[in-house]
């Protein structure tokens, strides 16, 4: 390698410095700035005309952990370093960076010092929201009632919440790494059948089993398992929510098999037990429908068990019933019934097929139980996959998923488009002097005072930090995107009133019109945030649309 380097010329050294996509500084040995690479110049929003007033030391953000002054001096003394460090673009943004500083010789004499550092600024902002979504849904994890476990598509165990240690009788670190002990060996084959249904992106809900503890014992549970996919929409592990139905199951075989017992257990359960003939006509509804739909018992004589069944719901229900009546077997469906107030509740229902012993006839045994808050559960965890915590807005991943669908919509119906890239102006001097709880609740209010300055269908997302952007569809012309920006900054304009703080700030706004200043959406983002540099640098509290001069 070194054999190599030495016969190659000046100009491929110029060549290498110069395409290095890593941002590259040249300093003399005061540390101010002799040449920078174009990457550089990408990095860091400096063009190469403004090299000269530039000071290395001025441009990284004050740190205890390195002494930038120290390790500047310890490399003109032939001493090489990295370390890890934080510092400004031109338009005041941070920048996260990998820096290695390298000593510069000239016949063996040190005349100033290369550092080349490497933007890592996306990568640190990526693990800082896994991070916080990892906490949020580490909460929802073990603060669930439910047992939880989590497995991999070998089908060893990644983690158990507290539910599951307490209900099984093992402890998280006794099963981590290995396979789940609660499958019984009779069961392994419908097992393995069922994680081929989860990989291709099957859910199983509410499905009951016999499983295995701890001590040796049995429990019977009530098993609902989901696919859990990567970025790429990969399935890369199963959850597994179960719950303990064991009583419950008990109390439903002597409610079959004595009319008397039933009659006692159903009308004391909150859980809503049905029983239908096999023309689906109500022969006995428990008390607690009532109680949890609001609807009196007398209601039910006589009916349709469809009748109070959401008519979306009713092809897939009447599919079970029938089934259940010809296999004479069980099966579970997830629907919305009828309710006084609510209008339709969600409820998770098993029916199982029985002969009344003193008539032989065959009916249907359906017990349900309320599925609000399991529904809602799921509900959280999508929205968290899509959403910014802070604002409730979009987050980057769904904008850009429906960014994507906008502009092929556009290109196929020859429409124009515009991608809005704004910031809030001196935001980091509210969270530097106000503090950051000031600076959320910014946050919070300058996106509901953009939501109300834009159309319905146009789409308004949280980028990261206090970076927005809007998708502003089916326009005319620019004077439509114009129009639409100094609607934001009028609005933009009042005081904010945080608490005990008073104060002002506005935006900056960068617009990038598709198709004419791009054709795809890493384009408009690189545009855009252009423009909105130019805006910037024009004194903030302003717009500016993308131009190639």
């Amino acid at each position: 390698m070194e054999r190599f380097f030495n016969n190659i010329s000046i100009d491929m050294y110029r060549f290498l410095i110069s395409n290095n996509p890593d941002a590259i500084f040249l300093l003399d040995e005061n540390g101010h700035v002799l040449d920078i690479n174009s990457a550089a110049t990408n990095i860091f929003g400096y063009t190469i005309a403004e090299r000269t007033k530039l000071h290395y030391q001025s441009i990284l953000v004050p740190n205890a952990i390195y002494n930038v002054k120290r390790l500047f001096l310890e490399t003109l003394q032939g001493e090489s370093c990295a370390y890890e460090a934080q510092a400004y673009r031109k338009n005041g943004n941070i920048l996260h960076l990998k820096v290695k500083n390298i000593p510069m010789l000239d016949n063996g004499k040190i005349f100033g010092v290369m550092i080349i550092a490497k933007d890592v600024t996306e990568l640190v902002q990526t693990k800082v929201i896994l991070q916080e979504t990892t906490e949020r849904l580490h909460s929802l994890l073990y603060s669930s009632a439910d047992a939880i476990d989590l497995i991999d598509t070998n089908g060893n165990i990644l983690t158990v919440n507290r539910a599951f240690e307490e209900m099984y009788g093992w402890k998280v670190d006794e099963l981590v790494g290995k396979p789940l002990p609660t499958i019984p060996m009779e069961r392994m084959d419908a097992v393995f059948k069922q994680r081929e249904e989860l990989k291709n992106g099957q859910h199983i809900k509410g499905f009951e089993a016999t499983c295995l503890k701890k001590d040796g014992s049995t429990i019977e549970v009530s098993i609902t398992l989901s696919p859990l996919h990567n970025e790429s929409g990969e399935v890369v592990a199963f959850s597994g929510i179960s719950r303990d139905i064991t009583e419950r199951k008990v109390l439903l075989e002597n409610l079959v098999r004595s009319e008397e017992k039933y009659r006692l257990i159903a009308e004391n359960m909150t859980d809503l037990v049905l029983i239908i003939d096999e023309n689906g006509k109500t022969n006995y509804v428990s008390p607690s429908y009532f109680t949890v739909l609001g609807i009196p018992l007398m209601d039910f004589e006589g009916t349709y068990a469809m009748d109070f069944v959401h008519p979306d719901d009713l092809p897939k229900v009447l599919k079970v019933f029938k089934e259940n009546i010809s296999t004479k077997g069980s099966a579970n469906v997830v629907c919305r019934l009828k309710h006084k107030t609510k209008s339709w509740l969600w409820v998770e229902a098993k029916a199982s097929y029985f002969i009344d012993e003193e008539h032989g006839k065959p009916f249907l045994l359906v017990v349900s139980r309320d599925f609000e808050e399991k529904k809602q559960l799921r509900e959280e965890l999508k929205l968290m996959a899509f959403h910014d915590s802070l604002t409730g807005l979009p987050n980057r991943r769904l904008f850009e998923e429906k960014m994507q669908q906008s502009l092929k919509e556009a290109k196929r119906h020859h429409q124009k488009c515009a991608l809005l890239y704004l910031d809030i102006d001196k935001f980091k001097w509210v969270n530097d002097n106000l503090g950051h709880s000031t600076g959320d609740e910014l946050l919070k209010l300058f996106a509901q005072r953009v939501s109300k300055s834009i159309r319905n269908d146009d789409i308004l997302a949280r980028q990261g930090g206090d970076e927005f952007t809007i998708l502003l569809s089916h326009i005319e012309n620019e004077e439509d995107a114009r129009t639409c920006a100094e609607r934001i900054l009028e609005s933009l304009q009042q005081v904010w009133e945080i608490g005990e703080h008073h104060f002002e700030t506005t935006s900056s706004i960068g617009i990038a019109l598709y198709p004419q200043d791009g054709d795809n959406i890493d384009k408009l983002f690189t545009n855009a945030d252009y423009a909105l540099y130019e805006a910037k640098k024009s004194g903030r509290n302003t717009y500016r649309l993308f131009t190639n001069e």
